[in-house]
């Protein structure tokens, strides 16, 4: 095994350690959403991809979960690209960002 085999695999491990951690806080709330499903459970084979440099779009994700990755899973910022982020309004509603963050 090569260093930088072990430095994938210790990066994978990070990564999947950090989202059990994030999973544990998300515990309550229903995960259906494919770009959601991503963000908070990413597969070995997209932790991998973006170890290779390659950047995943969420589409339509809330806010507070855009947030709360930025906040628990700093070592994926550099591969996330979140698009059409949808802000809660008091009425129930999503506000839309027309943007990518």
């Amino acid at each position: 095994m090569t260093i930088k085999d072990i430095a994938i695999l210790v990066g994978v491990l990070v990564g999947i350690y950090a989202n059990l951690v994030f999973q544990e806080s998300l515990a309550a709330e229903p995960v259906d959403d494919y770009d959601l499903n991503r963000l908070r459970a990413p597969s070995a084979g997209l932790l991998m991809r973006e170890e290779q440099m390659r950047v995943t779009i969420f589409d339509g994700v809330e806010v507070t979960d855009v947030e709360r990755a930025l906040d628990n899973q700093f070592e994926r910022i550099d591969s996330m690209m979140f698009v059409r982020t949808r802000h809660p309004q008091p009425d129930g509603d999503y506000d839309v960002d027309d943007d990518c963050d």
